[in-house]
């Protein structure tokens, strides 16, 4: 196996110009006036701009004719679009914001592969060429396995994990990463030929990790070129049980490599691009002879993974098998119209209804949507028992708020049933005053008229303390209409009596 110090060794130089190939980032012109003193035998005796221009690296006197530098946007000498700054204003500050973390590929004598991690920042005394790099992280893969090596104080330390080390500042920030990739010709006389180098360094995040996965299994090749490189994204991004459910690791031959797919299985999930989780769904229907090799099939296995839908346990309880709960899902969704998505939501809460109100009930009953409905209403209305005996005393002492005039009436809320359907039919948030209601801390009153006396029309909060109104909305709580204001008004007033009435007769 390789050692740290077995690396190719790079001229400063050539890595100077690797780093101008493969790295973008901005460029600054520092600028300052000279007055003629030390320096006239470079730009006379006449006060220009003294420049230096990190792009192109020349270092030149500017007549200050030329307009202010500070406005400049390119380079008088290169072009190169620049930042102005002045030379002494925070110089090394500004160079040391382009730091970034540059990665580059050499490859061995003997087809080992080494990838070097660097700290990379722009050189503030203009000398020994634009960049000052330091290493941080050494990679070798070979055909005998991976190594990586990170700096220490005390020099190259190995480590265990082969995953990518990035560059972090104090304070957590990371700094922008650069990749030199291999050329076609170092790639081909490596281990890493048939690694799919480029596909993956667009797609996973841990370029090295997923190098070290390839030679450990060298299969990895074959998801790429039938279209589940996904996969090994997702396998990176904790999803490994999953990969290991589909793809057999140690697979010899391509045909081997998925556990419990077969060609045709394999070519329809590669042409949908259909993700671990789903895949593995299919293959776990396909294993229980629930689905068919088709689109329908595909689509029913995502079904039940967005909807969480644990078709097993269900068909156990139901004393059915995969295909015969598949099934009847497909026909209720035909009965109802809904998705069958939404059919299986509907499902799984009408067994956990029956697991609460009627355990003995018909499981698979033939109108699914009409009798989970059902126990829905009649699971509300227990809920709903002890509120609505609030609701019933409430509404006996509050007898004496009922009034009519003009063809128009008012009356206390009747029950919580009551109260959440008539915030779903004016479209306002009444139905979250039901516990203050049935609690005393506030009445809630409809307003409505005689002659549609089950048609709500306005509804009415009153302060059961001061009796006055504290809300008074029309649907979608909307301003109270002309007439129904003239209500509200001799209405308020007849509270106000009453309540004289009370105080002197108490």
């Amino acid at each position: 196996m390789f050692e740290v110090n077995d690396i190719p060794p790079i001229d400063g130089c050539e890595l100077q110009e690797l780093i101008g190939e493969n790295v973008r980032h901005e460029e600054f012109l520092f600028f300052r006036i000279n007055h003629g003193d030390d320096l006239d035998w470079i730009l006379g005796e006449a006060e220009d701009y003294e420049c230096f221009c990190t792009a192109c690296q020349q270092h030149f006197a500017e007549d200050r004719k030329s307009g202010p530098a500070s406005y400049w946007d390119a380079c008088p000498r290169c072009g190169a679009r620049i930042t102005p700054r002045r030379w002494n204003n925070g110089k090394a500050k500004f160079l040391a914001l382009t730091a970034f973390a540059f990665h580059f590929f050499q490859p061995g004598e003997h087809g080992d592969m080494w990838l070097t991690s660097c700290q990379v920042r722009m050189n503030p005394d203009f000398q020994c060429g634009k960049y000052l790099a330091n290493e941080y992280a050494r990679y070798c893969f070979s055909e005998f396995g991976s190594r990586k090596w990170i700096w220490k104080e005390n020099g190259w330390k190995r480590t265990k994990s082969i995953c990518f080390k990035r560059w972090q500042a104090m304070g957590g920030y990371c700094y922008d990463n650069f990749w030199a990739l291999p050329s076609e010709q170092d790639l081909a006389g490596s281990c890493l030929r048939y690694s799919q180098l480029t596909q993956a360094w667009s797609c996973v995040s841990d370029l090295p990790e997923y190098l070290a996965f390839y030679l450990k299994f060298p299969g990895a090749e074959y998801l790429w070129k039938m279209g589940f490189g996904r996969w090994l994204v997702e396998r990176q991004e904790g999803k490994g049980h999953l990969f290991r459910k589909l793809v057999n690791l140690r697979a010899k031959e391509p045909k081997r490599l998925f556990l419990h797919l077969n060609k045709a299985d394999r070519r329809l999930l590669g042409r949908e691009r259909v993700n671990l989780a789903d895949g593995a769904a299919y293959q776990d229907l396909r294993q229980a002879g629930a689905v068919e090799c088709s689109e329908d099939g595909l689509q029913y296995a995502c079904a039940t993974v967005r909807c969480r839908f644990v078709w097993q346990t269900t068909a156990e309880q139901c004393g059915l098998s995969g295909k015969e709960l598949r099934k009847y899902i497909e026909r209720q969704a035909r009965r109802s119209g809904l998705t069958i998505g939404a059919v299986m939501h509907e499902f799984t809460d009408y067994q956990a209804q029956l697991e609460r109100l009627a355990p003995n009930a018909d499981r698979l009953p033939d109108d699914l949507h009409e009798a989970h409905a059902r126990l829905s209403g009649r699971e509300r209305r227990l809920m709903n028992r002890e509120k609505n005996e609030k609701f019933r005393t409430r509404r006996h002492l509050l007898a004496w708020m009922r009034w009519k005039y003009k063809g128009m009436f008012i009356r206390p809320i009747d029950s919580a049933e009551e109260i959440v359907r008539e915030g779903e039919e004016q479209n306002n948030c009444v139905a979250g005053y039901a516990g203050r209601h049935a609690n005393g801390s506030t009445i809630i009153m409809v307003l409505r008229k005689c002659s549609e006396p089950r048609t709500p029309w306005h509804t009415v909060e009153i302060n059961p303390e001061t009796l006055e109104c504290r809300q008074c909305y029309a649907a979608h709580n909307r301003a109270r209409t002309p007439e129904a204001a003239e209500f509200m008004n001799l209405y308020l007033a007849h509270l106000r009596e009453i309540a004289k009435i009370v105080r002197r007769t108490a």
